[in-house]
């Protein structure tokens, strides 16, 4: 590792430049803890990521914890936590507030694709939210950062076959039935970001995110539309979480469609609009502001933390195809029953 640091030309940062060091949380990959950098007195997340971006989360360089030898990644520290932490504040938040957090969330990921990376462990737990006035309450600047870019990636290279590694309801059908990350399984995982702020609750938190629920996803179950969604926005998201990756929109297109949202409703132009967009766009100035009256309390098996489940994509496509056959057989039937009642 030291070696790597070196010829990759990556920033040291002793140790013992950090105090007040706080464990934070625990991730799929690793322990999250806070510090104060000495250097400048801000706080840094010790986390891990890459792309310099304003909309990834910045990485300043590695440091290493001298009781556990273990290395660290030094990364801009996010004051309000990550985006599960926050959905009840969001989903009582006004629609332009809503579409300018997703326009962020979209840009991360959209600097991932143009980069013709995946990030692979696209969830509510990798995006951040920062408050850059966070003692002012009456002025709160929140941005948004993606994190734990790609961090599937080298787990995807050292698992056995079958394997599968994430969060379940984030998981787009094909990657849980065993084919390989792609850009449109980032965007399936986005899909349930966009239920999220409409909910504000985690997708299936009410199941244990276990093989039936997996089943459940390959046979198409989503989560249930929520009362007064504008339709305009109901339409992305089913087109996002549809189950043939090749339906998806990319996340140039995302991007696209929401900054339409954003920017027509107060007068600024955007070219070639057509009048079915801006009724698109008046739909989110007229719709309530909800409030989360679905059930918040986790079913105890949920986890919405990146882990290897307890069952193999073959598994799942053996019982997938034994329904398949039983359901063919009994359609037979069917067929041999209405044949004989015409005679």
């Amino acid at each position: 590792m030291d070696k790597f640091i070196l010829e990759k030309g990556l920033k040291w940062i002793p140790y013992n430049k950090f105090k007040n060091v706080e464990y934070l949380n625990k991730g799929g990959f690793g322990t999250i803890y806070k510090a104060i950098w000495l250097k400048n007195d801000k706080e840094w997340e010790c986390h891990e990521s890459c792309l310099d971006s304003s909309e990834i989360i910045y990485f300043y360089g590695f440091t290493k914890n001298p009781d556990t030898l273990k290395y660290m990644a030094v990364m801009y520290y996010a004051n309000k936590g990550n985006l599960r932490e926050n959905l009840t504040r969001i989903v009582e938040s006004a629609w332009d507030q809503k579409l300018y957090m997703l326009y962020g969330i979209i840009s991360g990921l959209n600097v991932i694709h143009k980069q013709n990376l995946i990030h692979c462990d696209f969830h509510d737990g990798n995006i951040l939210n920062h408050n850059y006035y966070e003692k002012d309450e009456k002025n709160r600047a929140y941005k948004i950062y993606v994190s734990d870019l790609g961090l599937c990636q080298p787990v995807k290279s050292f698992l056995k076959e079958y394997k599968i590694f994430g969060v379940v309801p984030f998981m787009a059908p094909e990657v849980l039935r065993g084919k390989s990350y792609t850009s449109a399984s980032d965007i399936y995982s986005f899909s349930m970001i966009m239920w999220e702020f409409t909910s504000g609750i985690p997708p299936f938190n009410n199941r244990a995110h276990d093989i039936q629920l997996s089943l459940s996803i390959c046979k198409g179950e989503r989560p249930e539309i929520i009362e007064n969604t504008p339709q305009c926005y109901v339409d992305l998201m089913k087109k996002c979480w549809d189950e043939d990756p090749l339906k998806r929109p990319s996340s140039e297109e995302v991007l696209e469609i929401i900054k339409k949202w954003i920017y027509l409703p107060y007068g600024k132009e955007i070219k070639d609009i057509d009048e079915v967009l801006k009724r698109n766009a008046m739909e989110f100035i007229n719709a309530p502001i909800e409030h989360n009256n679905l059930v918040t309390e986790s079913h105890p098996q949920a986890c919405y933390t990146s882990r290897l489940l307890n069952f193999t994509s073959k598994k799942l496509n053996e019982i997938l195809e034994s329904e398949m056959l039983v359901s063919e057989d009994l359609n037979d039937y069917m067929i041999k029953d209405l044949k004989l009642l015409g005679k």
